[in-house]
């Protein structure tokens, strides 16, 4: 008497189907993959804009307070090595980021730095001749802008 064994596999068609279910969910995760390797640059550009915003922001907070009234013209040349009051920097515009004596540093040309400094009565009861608002805007090498404000008051 021969006995009947029983044989098991995967049909052809089977085979197949799996396969494309398969490729379709590679090329979803791939491509999820893909974009956020792509951008994955961008928080890093975020916060190199902002370290450099503050370290604008506390050179500028930490020089002198000019005379009250509204902030005077840059005096003289030589650059910002020679800025030694608060509305100095008004107007200021680097093309790549500079240190307080004006050196270039390294890495980081493809960011612009500009400040606007002005009166301000913000501050409630305080006059504006005493109160001066800064505003650091860093534009980074994505075209992505952030900017960064402070107060400094003559007291």
């Amino acid at each position: 008497m021969l006995t009947q064994i029983k044989q098991s596999g995967v049909t052809l068609v089977e085979l197949v189907v799996s396969i494309v279910v398969l490729s379709v969910a590679v090329v979803g995760v791939l491509s999820a993959l893909g974009t956020l390797v792509g951008r994955s640059a961008d928080p890093m550009i975020r916060e190199q804009s902002i370290a450099i915003a503050e370290a604008y922001l506390e050179e500028i907070s930490l020089s002198r307070f000019a005379s009250a009234g509204s902030c005077p013209a840059v005096l003289g040349a030589g650059g910002r090595a020679n800025f030694n009051a608060i509305c100095h920097y008004d107007g200021l515009s680097d093309s790549g980021a500079f240190d307080q004596n004006g050196n270039a540093i390294t890495g980081l040309t493809d960011f612009n730095v500009t400040v606007s400094v002005n009166n301000s009565s913000n501050l409630g009861s305080l006059a504006s001749a005493v109160t001066l608002r800064i505003d650091v805007t860093v534009t980074g090498p994505t075209n992505e802008t952030f900017s960064l404000s402070g107060y400094r008051t003559n007291y």
